[in-house]
């Protein structure tokens, strides 16, 4: 088959050249984990391992090269990761950069040029005994030589004081692959300038000054500064200036979880021509504004009748043009692209690899190279190389080979009705050939603004694979689904959110799903908190729960987040204040209402987590301890809220099957599948 920018059908190439393949046989460290693997391979019956599923993406945050000749991304292998380029033509492999994730990670990479990469890097920190996540930014050429830190202090210079983030770019001034325009914090400010930083030296200079109150810069296609964003607590205000740069002037005004709120994407070609995300019949669609008319005057771009539309422009590097956006909807229809050639490849890459959720990440600068993210219910991630000129299409790197397909279920969308009367989407996966009531975990998401959908997802196919049933709940307060769904949720901590979650395995057991005697509830951060706070609040529906970097006190969060800048007005509007809502964060506060609690719970949580503090896994442990209500606290010792090393994950995995099968009994299921 093949496919160009006519629409023709693509043609996948039989060329697997696996980039994960070739760095294992790279390396002698890869290339032994390999053979560990294949030795300890279980047999064909059985599931993966716990190891197997625990791990990170073995290759992850693949970028393509301005010419297309290239590759660039991370490989873990144990617990560290290695930046690395690749030739796509000659194969050929350097490592650039690497870590043990103890010191600190690397967080995102990008082409500056077709010589140059900068990545970012995330660790955990103190300032003024307060935690903090500080980033840096690296330059390295292509070759892995002249590796720099950009935002180094001179030891000469009189200001010693090191900007928080210093990692955020704003323009990579596209075609002169030497600058780049980023965002800095200098002389104590909290506001940044904007600084031109050469990317062979790390010199900079100051192109535009710092604002009181602005947080945000950004640029036109002039690569002048044209737009800010104005944080004071929680209200935001965006301001522009004239094309000239001369005259500045406030566009729009609102405060934090507003349907008002307005979201800058970019400018495109004109100059005149602002990008922004904002409501539209009670959801978030993409506008083009025209900033010269007097009512700026609005004309909508993109919209979805369910689901909230934003993300991330996608700029032609060849015109200049704004040809689409990285919206991550699934959507058949496949908007995110407005330039028709686009539309028409995008839809033949989705008949090459049907019922897969394909992203194109990435267009060299003449467009005839293309970076594919392929990923589905059930299947994992892919990414494929394609040529437009030829048609081929080439997997390049798969992100879990360890997972075989055969052995992954996928999830089933269904929707629930909550007491309120309130529709809610969730997903269900069952192990494979498993009919009748089987022991089920409740997932709560992270966030809360966050979501689940039906992608695939190592955490639910895990507990598949052990007999359970799981259910992902979209309870109120999720991301996605439009400003009304997302503010039922605020200051609701513990009551209508925690209300949907009951509810959704009261429908399970209802269907014949979930056996009712065998009902678990397990959750990460957000997700953590809702654990507890089902245990907490419906005791007699779970026999046991699990929190892993959950939440546990409401008002000691509250004051956590005073301790930043705008932090307490954010968590006034989303949990409410530690002062005027005391009584109800309190009843909220699983830490508070230990007592209350009749069922085992696993707590897990990191040292080193700087969104949830270690402290609130300690005093949730301090307080079952008083409670004397069974528990086990696993600390993860330089563990960060991410799980970024391997060894933190595989514990976790192991700590919570073995949790599970203690307390809801070992799923027959699994004995099934094992025998030969």
């Amino acid at each position: 088959m093949r496919a160009d920018s006519k629409g023709d059908e693509m043609r996948i190439s039989a060329r697997w050249s696996m980039v994960c393949h070739a760095l294992l046989l790279a390396s002698s460290l890869c290339l032994m984990a390999t053979q560990a693997r294949a030795q300890a391979a279980p047999e064909p019956l059985k599931p993966p391992s716990t190891q197997d599923f625990s791990q990170l993406p073995m290759v992850m945050d693949l970028s393509l090269s301005p010419d297309g000749q290239h590759v660039a991304g991370l490989l873990n292998i144990d617990d560290k990761t290695l930046l690395f380029t690749r030739g796509v033509h000659d194969q050929k492999l350097v490592y650039l950069s690497s870590t043990d994730n103890k010191a600190f990670k690397i967080a995102w990479l990008q082409w500056a040029s077709n010589d140059r990469l900068v990545f970012g890097l995330r660790f955990a920190a103190s300032r003024d005994f307060i935690g903090t996540v500080e980033t840096r930014l690296m330059s390295v050429k292509r070759d892995g030589t002249e590796l720099i830190n950009l935002v180094s202090t001179s030891p000469f210079s009189s200001n010693r004081f090191q900007s928080q983030f210093q990692d955020r770019v704003i323009d990579w001034l596209p075609g002169d692959g030497h600058h780049i325009l980023m965002e800095l914090n200098e002389g104590y400010s909290y506001s940044p300038a904007v600084f031109k930083v050469n990317l062979d030296t790390g010199m900079r200079q100051m192109v535009h000054t710092p604002k009181r109150h602005v947080r945000n810069w950004v640029t036109d296609q002039t690569h002048r500064v044209r737009l800010g964003v104005l944080h004071d607590e929680a209200k935001r205000e965006v301001q522009v200036c004239d094309p000239d740069g001369k005259n500045w002037r406030t566009l729009w005004r609102y405060e934090v979880f507003s349907k008002d709120a307005i979201y800058p994407l970019g400018f495109g070609l004109n100059p005149q021509e602002l990008y922004i995300s904002a409501n539209h019949e009670g959801r978030l669609a993409v506008f083009k504004v025209n900033l010269a008319s007097p009512d700026l005057q609005h004309e909508l771009v993109l919209s979805h009748a369910e689901l909230d539309v934003s993300g991330q422009l996608i700029r032609s590097q060849a015109t200049g043009q704004i040809i689409g956006i990285h919206t991550g909807i699934q959507d058949e229809q496949r908007p995110d692209f407005w330039d028709p050639s686009l539309r028409l490849l995008a839809r033949a890459i989705d008949k090459a690899l049907p019922e897969r959720f394909n992203s194109l990440i990435e267009l060299s600068r003449d467009e005839q190279h293309y970076l594919i993210y392929s990923v589905g219910n059930g299947k994992p991630g892919e990414y494929y190389l394609g040529n437009r000129k030829t048609g081929d299409l080439a997997l390049v790197a798969e992100t879990h080979p360890e997972l075989p397909q055969a052995s992954l279920v996928g999830k089933q969308p269904v929707q629930i009705k909550a007491r309120d009367g309130l529709v809610l989407t969730a997903y269900l996966t069952r192990p494979a050939k498993s009919p009748g009531a089987l022991p089920l975990v409740l997932l709560p998401h992270g966030g809360p603004d966050s979501r689940d959908n039906s992608r695939f997802d190592v955490w639910t196919e895990f507990l598949a694979s052990r007999g359970y049933a799981v259910l992902q709940v979209n309870f109120r307060g999720s991301a996605g689904y439009g400003h009304d769904m997302m503010v039922a949720g605020l200051q609701r901590w513990g009551l209508e959110m925690q209300d949907d979650l009951s509810d959704a395995v009261q429908w399970a057991i209802a269907q014949g799903v979930a056996d009712p005697k065998r009902v678990g509830i397990v959750g990460f951060s957000y997700g953590g908190y809702a654990a507890l706070m089902g245990s907490v609040k419906t005791p007699d529906l779970f026999r046991c729960a699990v929190s892993v970097a959950g939440v546990t006190d409401l008002i000691d969060l509250w004051y956590h987040q005073n301790q930043y800048i705008g932090g307490a007005a954010i968590a006034d509007k989303q949990i409410g204040n530690a002062w005027n809502d005391r009584k109800r964060l309190t009843e909220t506060s699983p830490a508070l209402q230990a007592e209350r609690i009749k069922v085992p719970v696993l707590l897990i949580h990191g040292t080193d987590d700087r969104t949830v503090p270690f402290e609130q896994g300690e005093a949730m442990d301090k307080a079952l301890r008083r409670a004397k209500v069974p528990h086990r606290f696993v600390e993860l010792e330089g563990g960060d809220h991410q799980l970024s090393r391997n060894s933190h994950r595989l514990m976790v995995f192991k700590e919570l099957e073995d949790f599970l099968a203690q307390n809801m009994g070992a799923p027959k299921v699994l004995a099934q599948q094992q025998q030969p």
